[in-house]
Order: structure tokens, then sequence, then C-alpha cells
């Protein structure tokens, strides 16, 4: 490389934001005003000649959410709205995924899945305000894309729990919270319009959306009444290119080496539409009793079309090419086949579309009575329902068998970003392209109709009792918490023939291009074309066992003593209780015989139910030691534990008799396991926090989990199958036999440390009041063997390494805010064709976000405000990756997203 002398710079989004934030802070001093507005920080002179300044806005958020972690008795992190409606992100996932410790899987591009400590998400419970969530997902874990950020003001992560919190995770707790309405001293009302355009950057082109939201806060009756009712919408269209593919061993000239022998290239399209309504009825008419009704509904329609090519040039079913496929011309680099072309291939054509649709409704009553000056006593009613219902649809078209395709591909030692190719056919001509069974797999499309229900049911009762000044411990509380919880889950399936007489052929067809190959194909309404296909159920034994139902009965009781104290001369608080967790578990599941030889599709099927029952003693222990110069020392110690994931308790399974065993016919088979109990661990964290007011703060934590049982898979030798009807040839010994399931064993440990700060840098140079920093760092280890001791896969969802950096400028009614999240590779969990989820390595990530803002402080447009944000904004793509880093299996690009709003308070 040949040096010009001069220095290269690269202007990085972090720099360039920094560079935009710079150049706020050079506004004159004569944009200030004399009034605040919402939003801003504002000084006033006091009669007494006194300044007084009230912080609002970005700064407001911040410090409210310092306060809450400052004040807590557990460890926690925080986020607070700096205003009604006005989190600072677009979503609640991003919002919790710059935690310290936290992070998020991107799906559909955007966050959703939230990982606490390096757990997945089923090792987290999801609340809104104090109340366990249910699921619109296929197990446990929240999809916080289904709760607007628009109707939240907060959210409290509990990385250690006390008695008192039901439903605590074994990883966190997650406790979503809405307004209250007494806490305003006055009507608000909140209106926010924003419109986005998505996309930008990505070859699939633009889409457009939209973000609106109204806030409405009002107390009666003397202020012993209050009302908060908020709506968000939120309508999305967009486009994401999706690339696949493999790489095989081949042999060229006597030679094995890898070549490139699956191209896929998809568009998807996304027509996203969400509704979010939340209300809140608070009555208190006097200092001794309080009544509160929260409700929450939001509805999410997110149909998807796709639209792609895909060849597979060995495939070994029927339709493929395994015998007729031929590589010539191969060019070889590095151990790989650089450029050649496959000759005698089949594409399949797919014109597909996913209409989902996810519902989710949240209802609770909460009532409180102080029966004196030392008792209060509480209940409260809750009630959570989910419903999912997904329809992917398929349909294919491809050239007629006799004419096969040759692909020239290049690039290929560059692996999957970098290949290039290039079919011979024409995929628009519609003398070519037919509707037909282009993959060999019996069918000209398919139909599955996915559908999930969630309901939990709870009532809670609890007491309080003051004591005494003089003792250690200030108050005790116990109560009981009784929940039922029911979720289902089915996935009819059907194959699409074309009805008898139909040619296939495609009239009024027009063009698409396949995902950022650049390969124009054919592309058609595949709704409209419904009525030539004959729907035939598909009774193949699998789409049974992915059918369960799975009941819940959980009776919790707990105690509580909050400690307020002196150890040598130390101020000491915190909490010290148990919780008692009984569970009575069922799940009732299909039993399939597959060795009956029946044929694949024509099993027997047993409706079977089975369950258990178990109970585990919760301690905690939480102590915050205080020191001078606001220096805090946090201890945690705490029995801890998560519910097994749903699917792994379903009683779906397949059983058959093995005549061919070396020891005779011997009963095997696998499924899930409907007596399995949950993960449980010990753990023990500690913290150093130090504080400066609530303006900011440095903090280190480590913590440590050993877990006692973790579940993996498992082949039981002694498994009894009695119950099972023998439809086999064969006589087994006895009804002990060897079944694969998921199981109950001893675990290993997780541990970690964290590292975070928030620092307005006014308090190191009074020139650079309102610029701020907000960073934290993680690293993690596990040696926990998920998948059973001989497998050294890691622990799903667990990144070694998280950052979050966040700097912010806020002065004059101008704000700019960057923040960049970044993560390192992982295991993460995607649904897979079967409509069952899969493990997936995920390529480490870097998503940066940017807002920039101005608030009118004065005039007539006091209380308005204009935001501009483009998250995304170097364009991350979202990649899956096979045995190593550099083997990209599959690359999506999204874009970035750029919106502009106008928000109003009065």
């Amino acid at each position: 490389m040949i040096s010009t002398g001069i220095a290269e710079f690269r202007l990085k989004p972090i720099a360039a934001a920094c560079s935009i934030i710079a150049a706020f802070s050079a506004a004159p001093a004569a944009q200030a005003q004399t009034a605040a507005a919402a939003g801003q920080v504002a000084a006033t002179p006091a009669e007494s000649g006194i300044t007084q300044v009230q912080v609002v806005g970005i700064r407001k958020g911040i410090e409210d959410a310092i306060s809450v972690k400052k004040d807590a008795t557990s460890i926690v992190e925080a986020i607070s709205a700096e205003d009604i409606g006005k989190l600072p992100d677009s979503s609640i996932a991003e919002s919790i995924a710059r935690l310290p410790g936290l992070t998020a899987q991107r799906v559909n591009g955007r966050a959703q899945e939230i990982s606490v400590r390096g757990m997945s998400g089923d090792f987290a419970s999801t609340l809104m305000n104090g109340r366990e969530q249910v699921s619109t997902g296929d197990n446990r874990s929240a999809q916080f894309d289904q709760y607007p950020s628009e109707l939240l003001s907060g959210v409290v992560i509990y990385k250690t729990p006390d008695a008192t919190l039901i439903g605590q995770g074994l990883a966190g707790t997650i406790d979503l919270q809405t307004v209250r309405p007494l806490a305003f001293s006055g009507r608000q009302v909140a209106l926010n319009v924003r419109g986005q355009k998505e996309g930008v950057g990505s070859e699939a082109g633009s889409g457009r959306g939209k973000r609106l939201s109204a806030f409405y806060i009002d107390q009666f009756a003397d202020r012993t009444f209050g009302v908060a009712l908020g709506f968000a919408r939120f309508q999305s269209q967009g486009n994401a290119t999706i690339r696949n593919g493999d790489y095989s061993d081949v042999v060229v000239g006597g030679q094995t080496v890898s070549a490139p022998t699956h191209f896929k290239d998809f568009t998807n399209h996304k027509d996203e539409k969400r509704d979010g309504l939340m209300g809140v009825l608070q009555w208190k008419p006097n200092k001794d009793f309080a009544s509160m009704v929260d409700l929450y509904y939001s509805k999410f329609d997110s149909p998807t079309t796709r639209k792609g090519y895909e060849t597979v040039a060995n495939a070994s079913w029927s339709g493929g090419c395994a015998s007729g496929c031929t590589l010539t011309d191969p060019v070889i680099k590095d151990g790989k086949v650089d450029s050649g072309v496959w000759n005698g291939t089949h594409a399949v054509i797919a014109n597909d579309i996913d209409q989902s649709q996810a519902k989710l409704k949240a209802a609770g009553w909460n009532n409180r009575l102080r029966l004196d000056a030392n008792w209060t006593v509480e209940g409260d009613l809750s009630y959570s329902e989910a419903k999912r219902h997904e329809s992917p649809y398929e349909t294919w078209a491809g050239a007629p068998k006799n004419m096969g395709d040759s692909i020239a591909f290049s690039n290929g030692a560059a692996g999957l970003a970098g290949l290039q190719w290039k079919p011979s056919l024409n995929y628009t001509d519609p003398k070519i392209i037919t509707l037909m069974d282009a993959g060999g797999w019996g069918m000209a499309g398919y139909l599955k109709n996915l559908q999930v229900e969630d309901r939990l049911k709870s009532v809670r009762l609890s007491a309080e009792r003051s004591l005494p000044d003089n003792w250690p411990v200030s108050r005790l509380t116990a109560g009981v918490n009784y929940s039922n919880r029911y979720k289902s889950r089915s996935v009819p399936e059907y194959q699409l023939q074309l009805k008898a007489g139909d040619n296939g052929a495609i009239t009024g067809a027009g063009s698409a291009l396949a995902g950022d190959s650049g390969i124009p194909m054919i592309s058609y309404n595949e709704l409209g074309l419904a009525g030539r296909y004959n729907f035939v159920t598909n009774n193949y034994f699998d789409i049974y066992l992915k059918a369960w139902e799975v009941t819940e009965k959980n009776f919790t009781g707990y105690t509580k003593l909050d400690i307020d104290t002196e150890v040598a001369s130390i101020p000491v608080r915190g909490n010290v209780g148990v919780q008692v967790v009984h569970i009575d578990q069922s799940s009732t599941g299909n039993a399939i015989d597959t060795g009956s030889g029946s044929g694949d599709s024509n099993r027997p099927v047993s409706r079977l139910t089975d369950g258990a029952r178990y109970t585990d003693v919760l301690p905690s222990l939480n102590l915050a030691a205080s020191f001078a110069h606001e220096q805090t020392v946090r201890l945690g110690l705490a029995k801890v534990m998560a519910r097994p994931r749903m699917d792994q308790m379903s009683n779906s399974g397949t059983y058959y008799v093995d005549g061919l065993d070396l020891h005779g016919p011997l009963w095997k088979g696998s499924g899930g396991n409907p007596r399995l109990e949950p993960f449980r661990a010990k753990a023990i964290d500690l913290s150093y926090e130090k504080y400066f007011d609530k303006k900011a703060y440095v903090a280190a934590a480590a913590f440590y989990k050993k877990l006692d049982s973790y579940i993996y898979t498992y082949t039981n030798g002694m498994y009894d199958f009695t119950g099972h009807q023998n439809l086999s040839p064969f006589t087994p010994k006895s009804n002990i036999g060897e079944f694969t399931q998921p199981q109950n064993g001893t675990g290993g440990n997780i541990h970690g440390v964290e590292l975070s700060a928030s620092l307005p840098f006014s308090l190191l140079l009074q020139p650079l009041d309102g610029f701020g920093v907000q960073a934290s760092y993680a690293h993690t280890d596990s040696a926990i063997k998920p998948f059973g001791n001989n497998d050294n896969s890691p622990l799903p969802g667990l990144s070694r390494q998280t950052s979050n950096l966040t700097l912010y400028y806020e002065k004059h009614g101008f704000s700019a805010r960057v923040a960049q999240r970044q993560r390192s590779n992982f295991l993460g969990e995607i649904i897979g064709y079967a409509s069952n989820r899969r493990f997936q390595y995920i390529k480490a990530e870097k998503v940066v976000d940017l807002q920039i803002g101005y608030d009118f402080e004065a005039g007539w447009l006091k209380g308005t405000s204009l935001l501009l944000q483009v998250n995304n904004l170097t364009n991350a793509k979202y990649q899956e990756y096979q045995d190593r880093p550099d083997n990209i299996t599959s690359s999506t690009k999204y874009g970035k997203t750029v919106l502009f709003g106008v928000n109003y308070k009065l």
C-alpha cells in the first residue's frame, strides 16, 4: 500500500453524532427562555432570590431512573420516561436492551427477545405493574414488541429478588409500569405524531409508516379520583432482503473442496399495524383506602409477503438433481470453489404470505386499606390473556423438469456475503414458469394454521405490620398468591394440490427481484390463486407432536421483613424473606405409534395427560450499606428458579417397539416431559455504587449463579411404557424401555461482571453543561452444558461481551442523543420451517440510533417539540452462521428507519 502522506480519517457514527451535539452547544445563549416548557431545564427566580432549577426532558428521565436504582433495596436497573408517552427509543425492548447486563435479539428488524445476564428470555419473567404476564410467543418469554413504549412510564429490572416479588425469574424480573393519575398535579394531555421511512439504504427499497399516540390524565372529586387513558398506533410498510445458502463438500479432480450448493434469495415485504390501549382508574377517598384498576390491550397484525428463488444443487429428494447436476469450469481458491457452473438444476420460485395476528389483554384490580396506625391489608385480582394466529401460505412455481437450469456463480471463496450467481432461464416468463411441484415435494404449495392461546388468572392477599422504630426491622409483610395458567398450541397443516385439469398457467403476473441477487422472478397475488388448489390435510405424524396443552396451578406463600438499622455506625437497609411455591402442573398431548407399519401419514394417535407436583422454598436476602459520600455496597443472596419451557413440558411424543435391537424387542420413543421440575439456582450478587445526588453514578457489580438443576435432553433407559398399545409384530420382554426427553439434571454455573456509569459533563466542567454520557459493559461466562455433557454448544442467549454507550446533549430547547448497543456472537432461538423452535448461531452486531429534537419553550408553540430519529443508523445486518463466525448461512438487510415527529403537551 502506497502512503499518501495524509492521515486517513473515518467518520464513525458516534463521532458524527458528537459533531452534531457539539454544534448544538454553540447555540447562542439568547435562545434560552425564562419559562420552562415540558421536557426542558428551566431556571425561575423565586421571591427569596434563590434560583430554582426544574429538570425535565432527557435529564429528567435519567435522574428519575437513577433515583429508582439508588433507593431500591434490591439490585435493580431502571428506565424512566422523559415525559408522558416519551420513552427514548422506538420500542420498549430497545430501551431495555440499553441497560447494563441486558441484550436483545432482533426479529424482523426489531428488538424483541430480551436476555438478562446472558440467559435467554425463558429465564426471566415479565410483569406489568407487579403482575405476571402471559406471552404471545410459544413459551413463557415475553414478546416485547407487543408493548408500545408510548404507553409505559418506566421499567424496573430486578436482578435480585425479594419475597414479595411474585413470578420472579432465575435470571431476573422485568416489571413494566404504567402511569398513576393521582401522581400528577393536574390535567395532562399529550399528543405525538411521527412519520417514518423504512429500509433506507436497503436494496429492497424503502417503505413508509407512522406512529400516533395520545394521552389524557385528569383528577376529579377534589383529587380523590384519577383517570389515565392512552392510545398508541404503529403502522409500518417496509422491505428486507434475506440471503441464505450453504456450502458442501464436492470432489473436483480427485480433491475434496467446499462449493456453494444452496442458492436462496428472498425479498420480504411487511405491512404491520399495532394498536395499543391502556387505562387506569385510581380512587383514593381518604388516606386509609386506595383502589385502582389497570387495563391494557394490544393487537399486532403483521402480514408479510415473501418472494424469492431457491435452488439446491446437491438435493437428495426426488425433485432434486443429485444424479443429474454437474459442476463445470470450477476454479478453486483457498480450498473453496470460487467460480463455476452448476448444470441441470431445478429452481423453486416462491410467492408466499404469512398472515400473523397477536392479541394481548391484561386487567388488574388492587385494593389497599390501612386498618390502623400499624396494620394494612391488600387484595389484588388480575387476568391476562394472549392469542396468536399465524398462517404461513406458500405457493410454488418452476420450469418443466426436462428444462434444467444452469447457474453460473462467482466469488464463492468470499462466502455467502460476496457470492454472486445468475441462472440461465428467464424466471419471469409465464410460458416457462408455471404453478407446479417445483421442488419434488409431492405438492404445489403448503399452508399452516398455527394457533397459540395463553390465559392466566391470579388472586393475591397480603397484610403489612409496621414495627417499632427501635427495632432493626421496620415492617413485616406476609401474603398468599394463587394463579391458574393454561396454554395451548396447535398447528394444523395442509398440502396444496392443483385441481384436476389445472395446467398451472399464470396470468396477469408481474415481476419482482429475488432479494439482493438482482435476479428477476415472476410475481403474482398468491391469495388470489387459492381457488385453484385443493387443501389436503397433512396427517404426517410429526404435525401431531407440535400440538399440546399445559395447565399450571401455582400457590405461593411469602413473608418478608424490611431491614432498617445500623451496624457499627453504618446504616444498613434491605429485606429478608422467604417464598414457598407449590406447583401442580399437567400436560395433554398426542402419543403416536411410529412403528406400526401403517405409513407416515396414518399412525395411531392417542391423547394422554400426565403431570407432577412439587414445592420450592426460596429464601432471599438483600442488604444495602450506606457509606460516606453517597457510596452504597449491596449484597444479594437468594435461591431462585425458572419454571420449565412449556414445549418441553408437552406430553406429546412418539413410541414404537424396536424389533431389531441387539437385546431383543425393546420399547423406544421420544417426546416432552410433563413431570419436569424447574431450573433451580443459588445466587450471590455484590455491587458497589457511587452516587452524585441523583445526577450521576458509577457502579461495579459481580454475580454468580450455581445451577442446582438444569434441563437437558437425556435418554432414560428405565422408562415405563405402560399404557401404550403395541401394534407391532414384536413382543418386548417388558414395558420398560428407552425414552429420549428433557430431564432435570445437575447444572453448572453462570457468572459475570457489570460496569456502568451515568455522568453529566457539567460535574467535570461547567462549560460542558448540557452534555452527558451513559455507558455500560458486561462480561458473562457460563459453565453450563445445556444440551448434555457431550455437547459443547454455549448457553442460548449468552453473549460473552455486551456494551452500551449513549451520548446526549440538552440545553436551550435543543436535544440530541446517539446510542450504540453491541453484543458478541451468541446462540439464538428462532422459529424454523416446521413452526418449531431451533437454535441458531447469530453473529455479533452493533446497532446505532440517533435522535435530535427541539422544544419550543415560549410563545404560541410552547408545549410543542420536534423530533428526528434514525434507527439502525449504520444499517447493521442480522446474520446467522454455522460452525464458525465466517461461515455465514443467512444475511438479512433491513436498512435504516428514519422518523420525524411532532409532540404536543397541554
